[in-house]
């Protein structure tokens, strides 16, 4: 693969810069872009965009897209990356004065586990969207599922489905669409990675805070890259065809290891 790419399967991919997707990521994104399908083209802010991997995809479908990215290690990644796509997205470090009621669509995968007062973060994002716009985020599912890699990534919280939809219904978010993705395959890779994680936060400084665990997490691909090419092999694109396959058909089960859901703002 070369040293940047827009893959079709994968998606954006650039090992020289240190950025593959995860398994996690991977089948996450085929659920999400399955959704990005059927939703007209607006103007579109991702909270914590990471490497901008997503937004690049965003971009490729016809949304105006802005990033909006915390950790200073992960904005400079995501702009370096979008300027080498030609800049068809904005990577920013804070929110702007002007957000209020701007954006069609306002999405946040797999942050708000990283905060501590969801209320206060899911209030403020709602802000943002323009009335009758869409809200969508992901989270990790099941509380009883909490491993060593929630600590490694920094997370305060795992979700059950009816928590999560009480609170987005509790600032006024109407919820259209909500499925546990992940099932089999990320079950299987975060129950056989626990021991890796274990590993990973005994070797890691002990002063290391939730705030800058979360500040690496999203763009920590070194032992993915080690991988990446048996993932990238015909026998690995196979085996995730057939998880996409096999999550889109128990999206509606409560079996995955996270959920995706779709609100509107009235």
């Amino acid at each position: 693969m070369n040293a940047l790419e827009m893959d079709r399967f994968f998606g954006l991919v650039a090992p020289d810069d240190g950025w593959v997707p995860s398994i996690r990521y991977l089948l996450r994104r085929a659920r999400i872009l399955s959704i990005f399908d059927r939703l007209p083209a607006t103007d579109l802010l991702e909270v914590g965009c990471g490497a901008g991997a997503l937004l690049a995809d965003f971009a490729m479908r016809g949304f105006n897209c802005i990033g909006l990215e915390s950790s200073t290690r992960a904005t400079v990644l995501a702009r370096h990356l979008a300027s080498r796509l030609g800049d068809p997205y904005r990577v920013v470090s804070d929110p702007d004065t002007t957000w209020q009621s701007l954006f069609g669509v306002v999405c946040a995968f797999d942050v708000l586990e990283h905060i501590e007062d969801d209320n206060g973060a899911i209030e403020r994002w709602r802000t943002w969207l323009r009335p009758g716009g869409t809200f969508m985020l992901s989270v990790p599912a099941h509380p009883k599922r909490w491993n060593e890699g929630d600590i490694w990534a920094g997370h305060y919280r795992r979700y059950e489905r009816a928590s999560l939809l009480e609170l987005l219904s509790s600032h006024g978010l109407r919820v259209v669409h909500c499925e546990c993705y992940g099932f089999p395959l990320a079950n299987f890779t975060e129950w056989v990675g626990r021991s890796t994680y274990r590993k990973l936060l005994a070797q890691r400084d002990a002063e290391t805070g939730k705030e800058l665990a979360s500040s690496e997490s999203g763009i920590a691909r070194d032992m993915y890259s080690r991988h990446f090419s048996k993932i990238n092999s015909i026998a690995g694109r196979f085996a995730l065809r057939a998880n996409f396959l096999l999550q889109h058909l128990t999206r509606h089960t409560n079996w995955g290891s996270g959920y995706l859901v779709v609100a509107s703002k009235g």
